[in-house]
């Protein structure tokens, strides 16, 4: 097995749950774990075994497993006429609201946040993304039609890393002791197969005369004859 399991995320995705449970799991493995603007560039070159990507598609090159969807998010200063509603609760958004409005594009940073706090435009962002790089100067608000952005975990079809399939049930949650496991559950069997053989064989019980059933009229002994 291989002592070097690499993985890139980018940011808005949480790691942390999956990278130590994998840790406890494979104490021997020596696990890097790196954010990436771009992961499925450093996948391709070689930098990691596997990758979380946001909206990835499988090509003939990738394997790739949907994991989860999240919102998008206009991203606005504080006192835009966007944030302006009668209603107390969270205001939310349609595309069409967005019409007109300036964008701030490129690369989600601090500088682009500070763009939108400065009053640049508008931004839309995945919510995570958004929630990563909040400011105190600038909201995020719900845009309710647009398209979903789609977590998914992929790896390269050739040459793939023997733990690769560890990683992607911890991810869906399979425990190490789990059925789905064909290691674990043929070190199992094997377990209960030696175990099994080392028992002592169970003694035999000496077998004990049945008392006579009183009931039984041919159990009773004849009275003596005189």
């Amino acid at each position: 097995m291989s002592s070097r399991f690499a993985i890139a995320f980018p940011l808005g995705v949480t790691v942390g749950k999956w990278t130590r449970a994998f840790e406890q799991r494979f104490p021997d493995v020596e696990l890097v774990v790196r954010p990436s603007d771009d992961p499925l560039g450093v996948l391709a070159a070689g930098g990691a075994d596997m990758v979380f990507a946001r909206d990835a598609e499988p090509d003939d090159d990738r394997h790739l497993i949907p994991l989860y969807a999240e919102d998008i998010v206009a991203v606005v200063h504080h006192e835009h006429l966007l944030t302006l509603t009668e209603d107390d609760e969270e205001r939310r958004l349609r595309l069409a609201d967005l019409d007109g409005e300036p964008r701030v594009t490129g690369e989600p940073s601090e500088a682009f946040m500070r763009s939108v706090a400065e009053g640049a435009g508008i931004a839309l962002l995945p919510a995570s993304v958004a929630k990563a790089l909040r400011r105190k100067d600038v909201v995020a608000l719900r845009v309710e039609d647009a398209p979903q952005s789609r977590i998914g975990l992929t790896w390269p079809r050739e040459g793939q890393h023997p733990l690769v399939d560890d990683f992607v049930g911890i991810v869906r949650g399979r425990t190490a002791h789990s059925s789905r496991n064909p290691e674990v559950a043929a070190k199992e069997a094997a377990a209960k197969e030696s175990a099994d053989a080392r028992k002592p064989a169970a003694p035999r019980k000496a077998a004990t005369p049945r008392k006579p059933n009183p009931r039984n009229p041919a159990a009773r002994k004849r009275p003596r004859r005189r």
